[in-house]
């Protein structure tokens, strides 16, 4: 008889809830990470994604090799082959974590069917969130729509309390270390023939271990300075985890623990600021993940139906300006920047984030859901709830969403955030100027129509 822990979005050893336990029950543990081949599988990722994953994994499968625990790799559906797998391994119980994601939520209730159908007892932990969405609730049992008052509450419960569970060491070996091989992870297929990717390697170094010191640094360094760097996208002073976040190569209970146990000695209040700061983007991530499990037709619609409208779109923006902006060859010099280190490093800075969105779902006028499609395949942190809630909050669409009128201009934006120039310095270089591909004035005096008329038009006000 054997333990099974299925390993997804939690690739880490330490305040791993799924495979402490299995550990626990005394049973030989084996691991599996599944990767599927549908398309628009909930663990679909994009392409850059891939390129982390695949290093990611290669960490993972020699930490668990190193405590004795081997690591199987397979391509396909999980509701195929985990049963099969159980029978063949001699699979008595079955571990993992939950993921919030409607669509994996409904595939995991299918397979536990299946298994325990099998004889296989599966037992499934609290993970990704803080708290599961069904336990932050209002009073009257209903989801939060707006951010603040949802995160006020959630704060205010998680303060100085370290979740029951969610935190835990290192294993310690189980058994003889095993050798390790990259052959499997690299059977996955997971990165393309072209070596494009390779780019990315400059940037990022995937694995528990990395995330782990990621976090040290940015607690004991630049946390202080985060109220104050976190807008100037040169500093570059932000935390850089959202990759290993969406990876689970940190969990976000280590992530909100490690802040919120320092800010209850802090007493300089610019540092307290900035770990306020700094743990309520911790809760946008949390909030993303609620609403996207309350609601989630907004994957592909709008929050506010008002904006499935065509109106609220240019009728045909042509695809030479989306690609533009994919490329980076706007012609605004921020803007450009922006989509220049995002397609160079498989990152951009937040900032940078809202403004390329509000440029092409407001100046061009071009859907969200194609801005969306692009952050998908280029981020290497592309996480469908964090994405759908970003996107719909800059085009004004989604809930607690920024109001349609607000439409950042870029040459603002750069004069109080890049005041010399340097970010943009950075990824344009000595380029020559291009000519905009729109007049930021007229674009923006269009959107404007576009969204008053679908305001009029909206039932509430015929």
């Amino acid at each position: 008889m054997r333990a099974l822990v299925w390993l997804r979005r939690d690739l880490r050893l330490q305040d791993n809830p799924a495979l402490s336990a299995a550990l626990a029950g005394g049973l030989p543990v084996e691991a599996v990470f599944i990767y599927p081949t549908e398309q628009n599988a909930a663990l679909a990722e994009g392409a850059a994604a891939r390129w982390y994953l695949h290093h990611s994994l290669l960490a993972l499968q020699r930490a668990l090799a190193a405590v004795g625990i081997p690591l199987r790799l397979l391509r396909g559906r999980a509701e195929a082959l985990l049963p099969s797998l159980c029978a063949e391994r001699g699979i008595e119980r079955l571990f993992w974590n939950r993921l919030i994601d409607p669509q994996q939520e409904d595939s995991d209730r299918r397979l536990t069917e299946l298994l325990r159908r099998a004889g296989v007892s599966c037992q499934r932990f609290e993970d990704d969130c803080l708290v599961m969405p069904e336990e932050a609730l209002k009073d009257d049992g209903s989801v939060y729509r707006v951010f603040t008052p949802f995160w006020r509450r959630l704060n205010d419960r998680l303060h100085g309390v370290i979740p029951a569970g969610r935190l835990s060491a290192v294993p310690r070996p189980v058994a003889t270390a095993l050798p390790f091989s990259t052959m499997e992870v690299e059977g996955l297929g997971l990165l393309p023939p072209h070596p494009w990717h390779k780019k990315l390697q400059a940037h990022w170094q995937p694995g528990e271990a990395a995330a782990l010191e990621r976090l040290t640094r940015f607690v004991e360094g630049d946390l202080a300075e985060y109220e104050r760097q976190r807008d100037l996208p040169a500093a570059d002073r932000t935390s850089r985890l959202s990759p290993a976040l969406h990876f689970g190569e940190l969990s976000a209970a280590r992530v909100y623990t490690s802040v919120d146990q320092r800010l209850t000695h802090e007493t300089d209040d610019k540092t307290l600021t900035s770990m306020r700061r700094f743990l309520a983007e911790i809760g946008w991530r949390e909030f993303a993940r609620h609403v996207l499990c309350a609601f989630p037709h907004t994957r592909l619609r709008s929050m506010n139906p008002r904006f499935d409208d065509p109106a609220a779109w240019e009728p045909d923006p042509g695809d030479e300006k989306l690609r533009a902006w994919q490329r980076g060859e706007t012609g605004i010099a921020l803007v450009d920047a922006g989509m220049r280190q995002l397609w160079q490093s498989g990152w951009m800075h937040n900032r940078v984030r809202m403004l390329v969105a509000s440029f092409l779902t407001k100046n061009l006028g071009i859907h969200w859901r194609e801005g969306a499609r692009w952050f998908e395949q280029t981020l290497v942190d592309a996480d469908r709830a964090s994405n759908t809630l970003g996107w719909q909050w800059v085009a004004g669409c989604g809930t607690d969403a920024a109001p349609y009128f607000r439409i950042f201009n870029p040459d603002t934006q750069a004069a109080k955030f890049d005041p010399e120039g340097a970010y943009r310095s950075c990824w344009i270089g000595e380029r020559p100027p291009l000519p905009p591909i729109d007049d930021l004035k007229t674009s923006r005096e269009r959107a404007l129509a576009r969204y008053r008329s679908i305001v009029r038009e909206s039932p509430k006000n015929r």
